[in-house]
Protein backbone atom coordinates (compact mmCIF):
# COMPACT_ATOMS: atom_id res chain seq x y z
CA UNK A 1 0.00 0.00 0.00
CA UNK A 2 2.78 2.37 -0.62
CA UNK A 3 1.12 4.24 -3.67
CA UNK A 4 3.45 3.24 -6.42
CA UNK A 5 2.14 0.46 -9.40
CA UNK A 6 5.60 -0.77 -9.99
CA UNK A 7 4.01 -2.78 -13.13
CA UNK A 8 3.28 0.74 -15.17
CA UNK A 9 6.18 2.61 -12.68
CA UNK A 10 3.78 4.92 -11.89
CA UNK A 11 2.75 6.67 -8.63
CA UNK A 12 -0.44 6.33 -8.29
CA UNK A 13 -1.11 8.84 -5.54
CA UNK A 14 -0.09 11.51 -8.28
CA UNK A 15 -2.66 9.99 -10.79
CA UNK A 16 -5.12 10.69 -7.70
CA UNK A 17 -4.47 13.84 -7.13
CA UNK A 18 -4.66 14.54 -10.70
CA UNK A 19 -8.16 13.15 -11.05
CA UNK A 20 -9.19 15.21 -7.92
CA UNK A 21 -7.93 18.67 -8.79
CA UNK A 22 -9.81 17.92 -12.36
CA UNK A 23 -13.41 18.15 -10.29
CA UNK A 24 -11.71 21.21 -8.38
CA UNK A 25 -11.03 23.18 -11.27
CA UNK A 26 -14.38 22.12 -13.01
CA UNK A 27 -16.34 22.99 -10.29
CA UNK A 28 -14.18 26.24 -10.77
CA UNK A 29 -14.67 27.25 -14.34
CA UNK A 30 -17.98 26.22 -13.73
CA UNK A 31 -18.31 29.46 -12.90
CA UNK A 32 -16.58 31.40 -15.84
CA UNK A 33 -18.89 28.97 -17.94
CA UNK A 34 -22.30 29.88 -16.67
CA UNK A 35 -21.48 33.50 -15.94
CA UNK A 36 -18.57 34.30 -18.10
CA UNK A 37 -15.36 36.01 -16.75
CA UNK A 38 -16.91 38.66 -15.50
CA UNK A 39 -18.37 36.36 -12.90
CA UNK A 40 -15.39 35.43 -11.83
CA UNK A 41 -14.57 38.63 -10.45
CA UNK A 42 -17.68 39.93 -9.57
CA UNK A 43 -21.86 38.86 -9.39
CA UNK A 44 -23.63 39.04 -12.14
CA UNK A 45 -27.23 38.91 -13.30
CA UNK A 46 -28.76 35.24 -12.51
CA UNK A 47 -25.89 34.36 -10.46
CA UNK A 48 -28.04 34.33 -7.17
CA UNK A 49 -31.03 33.47 -8.33
CA UNK A 50 -31.43 31.20 -6.18
CA UNK A 51 -31.06 33.06 -2.74
CA UNK A 52 -29.09 31.64 -0.36
CA UNK A 53 -28.20 28.25 -1.65
CA UNK A 54 -26.72 30.36 -4.42
CA UNK A 55 -24.84 32.39 -2.25
CA UNK A 56 -23.55 29.47 0.46
CA UNK A 57 -22.23 27.42 -2.93
CA UNK A 58 -20.04 31.02 -3.72
CA UNK A 59 -19.12 31.59 -0.48
CA UNK A 60 -17.90 27.54 -0.52
CA UNK A 61 -16.01 27.43 -3.86
CA UNK A 62 -14.30 30.70 -3.30
CA UNK A 63 -12.92 29.42 -0.14
CA UNK A 64 -12.40 25.71 -0.50
CA UNK A 65 -12.18 25.08 -4.34
CA UNK A 66 -11.37 28.36 -6.27
CA UNK A 67 -7.36 29.02 -6.99
CA UNK A 68 -6.21 25.73 -5.04
CA UNK A 69 -6.94 22.84 -7.40
CA UNK A 70 -5.53 24.94 -10.66
CA UNK A 71 -2.64 25.91 -8.02
CA UNK A 72 -2.51 21.56 -6.84
CA UNK A 73 -2.55 21.15 -10.87
CA UNK A 74 0.72 23.38 -11.39
CA UNK A 75 2.26 21.80 -8.20
CA UNK A 76 1.78 18.42 -9.82
CA UNK A 77 3.01 19.70 -13.48
CA UNK A 78 6.70 20.90 -12.33
CA UNK A 79 6.48 17.17 -9.71
CA UNK A 80 5.83 15.50 -13.57
CA UNK A 81 8.56 17.14 -15.79
CA UNK A 82 11.61 16.80 -12.72
CA UNK A 83 10.41 13.38 -12.41
CA UNK A 84 10.59 12.75 -16.45
CA UNK A 85 13.92 14.14 -16.36
CA UNK A 86 15.41 12.27 -13.62
CA UNK A 87 14.06 8.49 -15.34
CA UNK A 88 15.21 9.66 -19.02
CA UNK A 89 18.40 10.28 -17.36
CA UNK A 90 18.90 7.17 -15.82
CA UNK A 91 18.05 5.68 -18.99
CA UNK A 92 20.66 7.66 -20.19
CA UNK A 93 18.24 9.18 -22.45
CA UNK A 94 18.53 12.98 -23.33
CA UNK A 95 16.01 15.33 -21.74
CA UNK A 96 16.33 18.40 -23.55
CA UNK A 97 14.91 16.86 -27.27
CA UNK A 98 12.15 14.80 -25.50
CA UNK A 99 11.02 17.99 -23.23
CA UNK A 100 10.97 20.48 -26.55
CA UNK A 101 9.14 18.28 -28.78
CA UNK A 102 6.65 17.74 -25.55
CA UNK A 103 6.21 21.07 -24.96
CA UNK A 104 5.49 22.47 -27.90
CA UNK A 105 2.93 20.47 -28.80
CA UNK A 106 1.47 21.48 -25.23
CA UNK A 107 1.50 24.97 -27.04
CA UNK A 108 0.05 24.20 -29.78
CA UNK A 109 -2.69 22.39 -28.05
CA UNK A 110 -3.08 25.18 -25.67
CA UNK A 111 -3.38 27.79 -28.40
CA UNK A 112 -5.83 25.72 -30.22
CA UNK A 113 -8.25 25.41 -27.29
CA UNK A 114 -7.74 29.26 -26.09
CA UNK A 115 -8.29 30.32 -29.71
CA UNK A 116 -11.30 27.97 -30.79
CA UNK A 117 -13.23 26.33 -27.08
CA UNK A 118 -12.33 28.54 -24.29
CA UNK A 119 -10.43 31.24 -23.33
CA UNK A 120 -10.20 30.25 -19.61
CA UNK A 121 -7.42 28.26 -21.31
CA UNK A 122 -4.16 27.33 -18.90
CA UNK A 123 -2.18 25.24 -21.04
CA UNK A 124 -0.81 27.92 -22.58
CA UNK A 125 0.80 29.36 -19.64
CA UNK A 126 1.47 26.08 -18.53
CA UNK A 127 4.16 25.60 -21.40
CA UNK A 128 5.46 28.66 -21.14
CA UNK A 129 5.89 27.80 -17.37
CA UNK A 130 7.24 24.85 -18.22
CA UNK A 131 10.23 26.22 -20.96
CA UNK A 132 11.52 28.83 -17.91
CA UNK A 133 11.33 25.82 -15.85
CA UNK A 134 13.30 24.21 -18.08
CA UNK A 135 16.29 25.77 -17.06
CA UNK A 136 16.20 25.60 -12.88
CA UNK A 137 15.71 21.56 -13.44
CA UNK A 138 19.54 21.62 -13.99
CA UNK A 139 19.97 22.99 -10.84
CA UNK A 140 20.66 21.14 -7.85
CA UNK A 141 17.80 20.07 -5.53
CA UNK A 142 18.91 22.64 -2.67
CA UNK A 143 19.34 25.12 -5.74
CA UNK A 144 15.74 24.07 -6.80
CA UNK A 145 14.38 24.57 -3.24
CA UNK A 146 15.82 28.12 -2.80
CA UNK A 147 14.19 28.97 -5.74
CA UNK A 148 10.59 28.15 -4.68
CA UNK A 149 11.07 30.32 -1.39
CA UNK A 150 12.63 33.33 -3.36
CA UNK A 151 9.75 32.96 -6.07
CA UNK A 152 7.33 32.72 -3.28
CA UNK A 153 8.13 34.92 -1.02
CA UNK A 154 8.04 38.22 -3.72
CA UNK A 155 4.77 37.32 -4.68
CA UNK A 156 3.44 36.79 -1.30
CA UNK A 157 5.31 40.47 -0.33
CA UNK A 158 2.67 41.33 -2.92
CA UNK A 159 -0.11 40.76 -0.12
CA UNK A 160 1.88 44.23 1.49
CA UNK A 161 0.26 46.47 -1.45
CA UNK A 162 -2.74 48.68 -0.80
CA UNK A 163 -6.21 47.56 -1.57
CA UNK A 164 -6.33 49.66 -5.32
CA UNK A 165 -10.33 50.03 -4.60
CA UNK A 166 -12.56 49.47 -7.82
CA UNK A 167 -11.01 48.42 -11.08
CA UNK A 168 -12.67 48.86 -14.43
CA UNK A 169 -12.50 44.87 -15.67
CA UNK A 170 -10.91 44.27 -18.90
CA UNK A 171 -13.28 45.35 -22.35
CA UNK A 172 -12.65 41.06 -22.79
CA UNK A 173 -15.11 40.63 -19.84
CA UNK A 174 -17.85 43.01 -20.23
CA UNK A 175 -17.95 42.49 -24.26
CA UNK A 176 -17.92 38.59 -23.67
CA UNK A 177 -21.43 38.57 -21.50
CA UNK A 178 -23.49 39.79 -24.94
CA UNK A 179 -21.61 37.01 -26.79
CA UNK A 180 -21.96 34.13 -24.83
CA UNK A 181 -25.43 34.37 -24.46
CA UNK A 182 -25.93 35.56 -27.94
CA UNK A 183 -23.45 35.08 -30.19
CA UNK A 184 -22.52 32.65 -32.79
CA UNK A 185 -19.58 30.36 -32.83
CA UNK A 186 -17.56 32.47 -34.63
CA UNK A 187 -18.09 35.55 -32.92
CA UNK A 188 -16.46 33.55 -29.88
CA UNK A 189 -13.34 32.95 -32.09
CA UNK A 190 -13.33 36.59 -33.17
CA UNK A 191 -13.56 37.58 -29.13
CA UNK A 192 -11.28 35.28 -27.99
CA UNK A 193 -8.51 36.50 -31.24
CA UNK A 194 -8.79 40.14 -31.09
CA UNK A 195 -9.34 41.10 -26.99
CA UNK A 196 -6.79 40.25 -24.33
CA UNK A 197 -7.59 39.30 -20.59
CA UNK A 198 -5.04 42.53 -19.83
CA UNK A 199 -7.40 45.25 -21.53
CA UNK A 200 -4.55 46.18 -23.87
CA UNK A 201 -5.79 45.20 -27.69
CA UNK A 202 -9.94 45.63 -26.93
CA UNK A 203 -11.13 44.54 -30.16
CA UNK A 204 -7.73 45.48 -32.27
CA UNK A 205 -6.55 42.61 -33.66
CA UNK A 206 -3.23 44.08 -34.33
CA UNK A 207 -2.65 44.51 -30.39
CA UNK A 208 -3.85 41.44 -29.40
CA UNK A 209 -0.53 39.73 -29.46
CA UNK A 210 0.86 42.33 -27.59
CA UNK A 211 -1.36 41.93 -24.90
CA UNK A 212 -1.02 38.11 -24.67
CA UNK A 213 2.48 37.90 -24.62
CA UNK A 214 1.33 40.48 -21.73
CA UNK A 215 -0.80 38.50 -20.01
CA UNK A 216 0.99 35.16 -20.14
CA UNK A 217 3.83 36.56 -18.79
CA UNK A 218 2.03 37.67 -15.39
CA UNK A 219 0.33 34.71 -15.31
CA UNK A 220 3.73 32.50 -16.05
CA UNK A 221 4.84 34.56 -12.90
CA UNK A 222 2.66 33.55 -10.11
CA UNK A 223 2.53 29.75 -11.44
CA UNK A 224 6.19 29.33 -11.31
CA UNK A 225 6.38 28.90 -7.50
CA UNK A 226 3.91 25.74 -7.49
CA UNK A 227 6.27 24.24 -10.49
CA UNK A 228 9.33 25.06 -8.68
CA UNK A 229 7.52 23.56 -5.51
CA UNK A 230 6.45 20.35 -7.44
CA UNK A 231 10.34 20.10 -9.17
CA UNK A 232 11.43 20.21 -5.43
CA UNK A 233 9.26 17.60 -4.12
CA UNK A 234 9.96 14.86 -7.04
CA UNK A 235 13.54 15.65 -5.98
CA UNK A 236 13.25 14.50 -2.57
CA UNK A 237 11.15 11.52 -3.39
CA UNK A 238 9.00 12.48 -0.34
CA UNK A 239 5.98 11.56 -2.51
CA UNK A 240 8.08 7.92 -3.48
CA UNK A 241 8.60 7.00 0.36
CA UNK A 242 5.90 8.17 2.85
CA UNK A 243 6.96 5.51 5.35
CA UNK A 244 10.21 7.31 6.04
CA UNK A 245 8.74 10.99 5.71
CA UNK A 246 5.75 10.52 7.38
CA UNK A 247 6.51 12.67 10.38
CA UNK A 248 7.14 15.58 7.80
CA UNK A 249 3.45 15.10 6.22
CA UNK A 250 1.63 14.99 9.78
CA UNK A 251 3.20 18.00 10.74
CA UNK A 252 2.90 19.90 7.49
CA UNK A 253 -0.50 19.06 6.61
CA UNK A 254 -2.21 20.60 9.52
CA UNK A 255 -0.06 23.76 9.21
CA UNK A 256 -1.15 24.24 5.70
CA UNK A 257 -4.91 23.79 6.27
CA UNK A 258 -4.28 26.54 9.08
CA UNK A 259 -2.51 28.59 7.03
CA UNK A 260 -4.61 27.90 3.60
CA UNK A 261 -8.09 28.70 5.93
CA UNK A 262 -7.10 31.71 7.52
CA UNK A 263 -5.47 33.42 4.22
CA UNK A 264 -8.56 32.31 1.70
CA UNK A 265 -11.70 33.05 4.28
CA UNK A 266 -11.41 37.13 4.22
CA UNK A 267 -12.04 36.90 0.41
CA UNK A 268 -14.28 34.64 0.26
CA UNK A 269 -16.26 36.15 2.88
CA UNK A 270 -16.07 40.02 1.92
CA UNK A 271 -18.43 41.19 -0.13
CA UNK A 272 -17.28 43.27 -3.29
CA UNK A 273 -13.31 43.24 -4.51
CA UNK A 274 -10.52 44.00 -2.45
CA UNK A 275 -6.96 43.56 -4.41
CA UNK A 276 -5.05 43.06 -1.13
CA UNK A 277 -7.54 39.99 0.23
CA UNK A 278 -7.42 38.42 -3.59
CA UNK A 279 -3.50 38.48 -3.23
CA UNK A 280 -3.94 37.00 0.29
CA UNK A 281 -6.17 34.18 -1.21
CA UNK A 282 -4.78 33.26 -4.60
CA UNK A 283 -0.79 33.98 -3.26
CA UNK A 284 -0.62 32.62 0.05
CA UNK A 285 -4.40 30.73 0.72
CA UNK A 286 -4.20 28.84 -2.33
CA UNK A 287 -1.02 27.34 -2.41
CA UNK A 288 -0.70 26.18 1.00
CA UNK A 289 -4.84 24.57 0.48
CA UNK A 290 -3.09 22.62 -2.21
CA UNK A 291 -0.25 21.39 -0.36
CA UNK A 292 -2.84 20.51 2.21
CA UNK A 293 -4.92 18.31 -0.61
CA UNK A 294 -1.88 16.83 -1.72
CA UNK A 295 -0.58 15.62 1.60
CA UNK A 296 -4.31 14.42 3.02
CA UNK A 297 -4.47 12.51 -0.78
CA UNK A 298 -0.76 11.12 -0.30
CA UNK A 299 -1.47 9.56 2.81
CA UNK A 300 -5.27 8.38 2.69
CA UNK A 301 -4.21 6.52 -0.67
CA UNK A 302 -0.68 5.21 1.40
CA UNK A 303 -2.79 3.92 4.24
CA UNK A 304 -5.73 3.09 2.97
CA UNK A 305 -4.28 1.00 -0.77
CA UNK A 306 -4.59 2.33 -4.61
CA UNK A 307 -7.95 0.35 -5.38
CA UNK A 308 -10.11 2.54 -2.85
CA UNK A 309 -9.27 5.76 -4.97
CA UNK A 310 -9.11 4.29 -8.52
CA UNK A 311 -12.07 6.30 -10.23
CA UNK A 312 -10.12 9.21 -9.06
CA UNK A 313 -6.96 7.93 -10.67
CA UNK A 314 -8.44 6.87 -13.82
CA UNK A 315 -9.57 10.27 -14.38
CA UNK A 316 -6.00 11.90 -13.55
CA UNK A 317 -4.37 9.14 -16.40
CA UNK A 318 -6.31 10.97 -18.81
CA UNK A 319 -6.38 14.22 -17.41
CA UNK A 320 -5.38 16.09 -20.73
CA UNK A 321 -8.67 14.39 -22.44
CA UNK A 322 -11.05 14.83 -19.62
CA UNK A 323 -10.02 18.76 -19.41
CA UNK A 324 -10.35 19.31 -22.80
CA UNK A 325 -13.77 17.55 -23.10
CA UNK A 326 -15.07 19.83 -19.88
CA UNK A 327 -14.34 22.44 -21.98
CA UNK A 328 -15.95 21.34 -25.46
CA UNK A 329 -19.45 20.04 -23.36
CA UNK A 330 -19.80 23.13 -21.04
CA UNK A 331 -19.28 26.04 -23.46
CA UNK A 332 -21.60 23.87 -25.51
CA UNK A 333 -23.73 23.84 -22.86
CA UNK A 334 -24.08 27.15 -21.64
CA UNK A 335 -23.05 28.98 -24.83
CA UNK A 336 -26.15 30.59 -27.52
CA UNK A 337 -24.19 28.49 -30.00
CA UNK A 338 -25.08 25.10 -27.85
CA UNK A 339 -28.05 25.16 -25.27
CA UNK A 340 -27.65 28.39 -24.14
CA UNK A 341 -27.92 27.84 -20.22
CA UNK A 342 -26.00 31.10 -19.96
CA UNK A 343 -27.06 32.54 -16.93
CA UNK A 344 -30.16 30.78 -16.18
CA UNK A 345 -29.49 28.15 -13.59
CA UNK A 346 -27.51 29.88 -10.89
CA UNK A 347 -24.56 28.44 -8.97
CA UNK A 348 -25.88 26.07 -6.93
CA UNK A 349 -27.45 24.11 -9.95
CA UNK A 350 -24.80 24.59 -12.38
CA UNK A 351 -22.20 23.37 -9.76
CA UNK A 352 -24.17 20.51 -9.25
CA UNK A 353 -24.03 19.96 -13.22
CA UNK A 354 -20.27 20.27 -12.72
CA UNK A 355 -20.05 17.42 -10.40
CA UNK A 356 -22.95 15.09 -12.18
CA UNK A 357 -20.43 15.39 -15.76
CA UNK A 358 -17.76 15.15 -13.21
CA UNK A 359 -18.81 11.78 -12.03
CA UNK A 360 -19.71 10.68 -15.90
CA UNK A 361 -15.78 11.37 -16.70
CA UNK A 362 -14.86 8.58 -13.90
CA UNK A 363 -17.45 6.11 -15.68
CA UNK A 364 -16.29 6.74 -18.82
CA UNK A 365 -12.71 7.19 -17.94
CA UNK A 366 -12.86 3.37 -16.34
CA UNK A 367 -14.13 1.79 -18.85
CA UNK A 368 -11.81 3.11 -21.65
CA UNK A 369 -8.84 2.12 -19.64
CA UNK A 370 -9.77 -1.27 -19.49
CA UNK A 371 -9.79 -1.31 -23.00
CA UNK A 372 -6.63 1.17 -23.53
CA UNK A 373 -3.52 1.91 -22.06
CA UNK A 374 -4.37 6.32 -22.64
CA UNK A 375 -6.51 8.88 -22.86
CA UNK A 376 -6.83 9.75 -26.85
CA UNK A 377 -4.70 12.69 -26.35
CA UNK A 378 -2.31 11.23 -23.89
CA UNK A 379 -1.80 9.12 -26.76
CA UNK A 380 -1.24 11.41 -29.61
CA UNK A 381 1.22 13.85 -27.10
CA UNK A 382 3.30 10.84 -26.34
CA UNK A 383 3.42 9.72 -30.41
CA UNK A 384 4.70 13.18 -31.03
CA UNK A 385 6.93 13.53 -28.04
CA UNK A 386 8.48 10.72 -28.68
CA UNK A 387 8.58 10.59 -32.00
CA UNK A 388 6.77 7.26 -32.39
CA UNK A 389 3.06 5.51 -32.10
CA UNK A 390 3.13 4.06 -28.41
CA UNK A 391 0.88 1.17 -27.70
CA UNK A 392 -2.77 2.27 -27.11
CA UNK A 393 -4.86 -1.35 -26.57
CA UNK A 394 -4.30 -3.61 -23.64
Amino acid sequence: MNGINTNQNRIVSLDVMRGVALLGILIANSIVFQFGMLGSVQPVTGMYQNGQLDEATHFLIRFLVDGSFITLFSFLFGYGMSLQKQRLTERLTSYSPVFWRRTTLLLLFGLIHLLFIWRGDILVTYALTAMLLFAFLFLSTRGIGISALIWFAAIALMVLLPDMGEVTPPAFYTVEQAIISEGSYSDHVLLRSTYDLIGISAGNGALFVFGEIFFQLSAVITVMPMFLIGAYVARKKWLEDITQHKRLFFISIPLFLIVGLIAKFPNAYVEGTNSQLELLSYSIGAPALALFYAGCIALLVHYLGNQLFAPFAAVGKMAFTNYLFQSIVFTFLFAGYGFGLFAELGLFYGTLIAIGFYLIQVLASTVWLRFFLMGPLEWIWRAGTYLKAPKLKR
